[in-house]
């Protein structure tokens, strides 16, 4: 059986010089049928999957500097928790400390959520990356 292509990812089959199916006789150039005219490189997926190496090279980095600046800014927070904290115990402006402490808590737990959501996404980056080199090295089998 002889394939010809009429038009881009048109293939039309030919049996004994006729067509089949209908096809149109007038149509272009002989190619199997099993490439469809396009040729497949390696090199295409290489290219696709390290410029996703590169994005994650600068996701990560990304990531860290923001847990890095919560975690500072957690610090922060829990020691002027501590000393609003020891400053109500002795009585100084008690309903002042007071609601500087619940907005301290509240400011503290969103902190957290976020530093767990960055974690979150730290074991994502590193599940992909860790996936990159089976995925490329089974296209080149």
């Amino acid at each position: 059986m002889i394939e010809r292509i009429s038009r881009p990812g048109m293939a039309v089959a030919y049996r004994g010089g006729r067509p089949v199916s209908g096809a149109n006789i007038n149509c272009g150039s002989v190619v199997p049928l099993t490439s469809f005219g396009f040729s497949f490189h390696k090199n295409v997926d290489d290219r696709r999957f390290q410029a996703l190496a590169r994005a994650l090279d600068l996701i990560q980095p990304e990531i860290e500097r923001e847990s890095e600046r919560l975690r500072q800014a957690r610090k922060r927070m829990t020691d002027c928790a501590a000393f609003c904290l020891e400053a109500t115990e002795n009585g100084d402006r008690g309903e002042r400390l007071s609601a500087k402490l619940v907005i301290l808590s509240h400011d503290l737990a969103a902190n957290q959520a976020r530093e767990l959501l960055l974690e979150q996404q730290k074991s994502f980056l590193a599940r992909i990356r860790a996936g990159l080199p089976r995925i490329l090295h089974s296209q080149r089998m």
